[in-house]
């Protein structure tokens, strides 16, 4: 049987790797960040 996309990119170690990675590049990002001030960065991420 063949491995899904998912199986195949490295399953929930590499999705946490890309979500957490994505979010520490919007934080640096002055010009959308502020869009998060208020947010629970890790409730945000805990989501995806």
């Amino acid at each position: 049987m063949s491995q899904s996309v998912y199986d195949r990119i490295g399953g929930e170690a590499a999705v946490n790797a890309a979500v957490d990675l994505f979010y520490r590049k919007v934080l640096a990002d002055d010009r959308i960040n502020g869009f998060f001030a208020d947010t629970d960065m890790e409730k945000q991420a805990a989501k995806q």
